[in-house]
């Protein structure tokens, strides 16, 4: 496409978005914000949910691409989650489309750009590619690349899917789909609960929305020291499987996870053993999670028959 003087013009060029950072780390939130004021374009509006009480949240860097002008704070004034969070951006948000960037990812302006454009061709739903950056460390031996979806990465060999670090979406279809962010998962606080990313784009998608994964935008993710243990990569498993029983997916997301583990580079043996010590975490997760259902619903069962 280009203009009558032969200029090429990227669809979408002018699609105004939402940036949307759902943070509760107050030392996050000044990098997030310096990170995406580089990447920004001149028509968006960067929209800061803050999932922490108002003296909590620390001095916001501003510069001349990114002014106080266009950026907007809201504190949820305690923890509520990730989930709620994002329900939160949607109903705040002044553009149709809407961003969702975590406050360790580092974007960039050709992502943005990707989004804009198949956002603008229809898209209802969309995301970019995610690498892990470890920051000049090495990977550790436990640490393959079938696990990298724990530290919210894809696999380089692997096909992307569309995860919460980074992707966009339509928030006046996914409100006309009647499709928000599930709050039974997501981070809370310390808890490791996830998939209310993939648990939102799969209802969209089975109410008729279109996806489209972008392959070839790339953005990084930050990945911290304490993350690259084993303590919270096995724990970060065990919280997967809690989050697949809550959506009532637990069969599946075993098999899922088993398949992703197994599927890393390195030798099949070591491969192999990860494979199960990662499962077994995700496996222990899914039965904590049944067993606290049902104690609490004893519980509100005995509670309701003393009433």
């Amino acid at each position: 496409m280009a203009e009558p003087g032969g200029t090429p013009v990227t669809l979408g060029a002018d699609l105004p978005l939402t940036i949307a950072i759902c943070s509760n780390r107050p030392d996050s939130l000044p990098g997030a914000i310096a990170r995406t004021a580089t990447a920004i374009g001149p028509r968006d509006r960067l929209l800061i949910i803050a999932d922490m009480p108002a003296q909590h949240l620390p001095a916001l860097p501003t510069t001349s691409s990114l002014p106080l002008s266009r950026i907007r704070v809201i504190c949820n004034e305690e923890n509520q989650g990730l989930a709620y969070s994002r329900n939160k951006a949607m109903k705040e948000a002044t553009t149709r489309h809407l961003v969702f960037l975590d406050d360790d990812i580092v974007p960039t302006a050709e992502a943005l750009t990707q989004i804009r454009a198949v956002l603008a061709a229809g898209a209802h739903v969309t995301g970019t590619r995610i690498t892990a950056h470890l920051q000049g460390r090495r990977r550790p031996w436990f640490l393959t690349s079938g696990q990298l979806h724990y530290l919210g990465s894809h696999a380089p060999a692997r096909p992307a899917s569309i995860w919460g670090g980074s992707f966009a979406i339509d928030s006046e279809h996914a409100r006309l789909l009647g499709v928000g962010f599930d709050e039974r998962l997501g981070r809370v606080g310390s808890a490791l609960t996830s998939a209310e990313d993939t648990t939102f784009v799969r209802e969209m998608t089975a109410r008729g929305a279109t996806a489209t994964v972008l392959h070839d935008a790339e953005v990084q993710h930050l990945i911290p020291p304490h993350r690259l243990t084993l303590t919270y990569l096995l724990r970060r498993a065990f919280w997967q499987g809690r989050s697949e029983a809550r959506r009532n997916d637990a069969r599946r997301g075993i098999g899922k996870e088993w398949d992703r583990n197994r599927s890393g580079d390195g030798v099949p043996p070591m491969r192999t053993a990860l494979a199960v010590l990662y499962t077994a975490s995700v496996l222990l997760g899914v039965c904590w999670e049944v067993i606290t259902r049902r104690r609490t619903g004893a519980g509100d069962t005995e509670t309701r028959g003393v009433r």
